[in-house]
């Protein structure tokens, strides 16, 4: 009987017959939370992402995972984070809520008007001081290195104005710099450059992966765009043309995915961590109703990517491998 002998090294057959799953986690404040309840259900049916990327929150709940992959180990960790009160003052300070009592509208105005006034004298509400504390508190380790999971964090360069990708170096700074809010957190400076949110060039980071993947999935948690009928400030028109351009140029962007993930959560403030365990449950939600439609794509690509695989070895490593 005649045998076919392929000489292949080692190295190649494991870029060849590896079928490398993506993940591209966005960013959204508390609604970035539901990432741990899709990590869940993923994990739950044995889908464990190859690769991840965040951007913001999403930086925050990636790299945690990548870390320690264990959902709910994750899910614990966060919990005990909010409840050791250093994420108290954000909350305070951005919640919606306004008291319906009439010296509380006045002391929430007052409110208003102290940020405001912050944001317009200094380079950010928080200081610097602060945020080094509050990423600090996330626990995680020092180096990309000591991740399980290869990960990279998409920040701003607002230098240059570019999208920074890090993929190793210093894993806290990479994280803090993906999360820094603009005029909420000041910029993070990393090697004479300096970083804000990632958020800005890419809030879903699917680009990054696009080279190292199979089958991209991505975890949406922007909020709904609402219809506003009427506008009575000069800075409204403002802020809502600058929102208007960054969800159609999320929208674009996120066209890149095998699979979207769009967990119900477009009603939770982006502050308002007291809806954390809501925030988690709609993540868990919706990908476990988007589980058979997701198992039966992943499939179909592993079958039709196969031959692909087999012979070209498409997949590269990621910088940090």
């Amino acid at each position: 009987m005649n045998e076919t002998h392929w000489n292949v090294s080692r190295e190649t057959f494991y870029l060849m017959r590896k079928f490398k799953i993506g993940i591209a986690l966005g960013g959204g404040g508390v609604r970035g939370l539901a990432h741990i309840g899709i990590f869940r259900i993923l994990e739950k049916n044995g889908i464990v992402p190859d690769i991840i990327a965040g951007t913001s929150m999403g930086a925050v709940v990636g790299a945690l995972y990548a870390w320690k992959p264990d959902a709910a180990g994750l899910e614990e960790k966060v919990i005990g984070i909010l409840k050791s009160g250093i994420i108290d003052e954000i909350g305070s300070q951005f919640s919606k809520a306004v008291p319906k009592r009439p010296f509380g509208r006045v002391l929430s105005l007052a409110k208003q008007f102290f940020i405001l006034n912050r944001a317009v004298v200094s380079p950010a509400i928080f200081s610097a001081s602060y945020a080094k504390k509050l990423f600090a508190g996330c626990g995680l380790p020092e180096f990309f290195s000591d991740l399980k999971i290869p990960f990279c964090a998409v920040a701003t360069d607002i230098g240059h104005g570019e999208e920074k990708t890090f993929w190793g170096g210093n894993l806290q700074e990479a994280v803090a710099a993906s999360s820094s809010i603009a005029g909420i957190f000041p910029p993070v400076e990393i090697e004479g450059s300096y970083y804000l949110d990632g958020a800005t060039v890419n809030s879903v980071p699917i680009s990054p992966l696009s080279n190292y993947c199979d089958f991209i999935i991505a975890c949406d948690v922007r909020p709904e765009r609402r219809i506003i009928p009427s506008f009575k400030r000069g800075l409204e028109v403002l802020s809502r043309t600058d929102a208007i351009s960054s969800y159609k140029l999320s929208d674009i962007q996120i066209q890149e995915a095998d699979f979207v993930i769009k967990p119900k959560v477009g009603g939770i403030h982006w502050a308002n961590f007291k809806r954390t365990s809501e925030s988690i449950s709609k993540g868990a939600e919706a990908c476990e109703k988007a589980l058979p439609k997701l198992k039966k794509r992943l499939l179909q690509r592993k079958i039709s990517s196969f031959p692909r695989r087999l012979l070209s070895g498409k997949c590269r490593r990621p910088p940090q491998e």
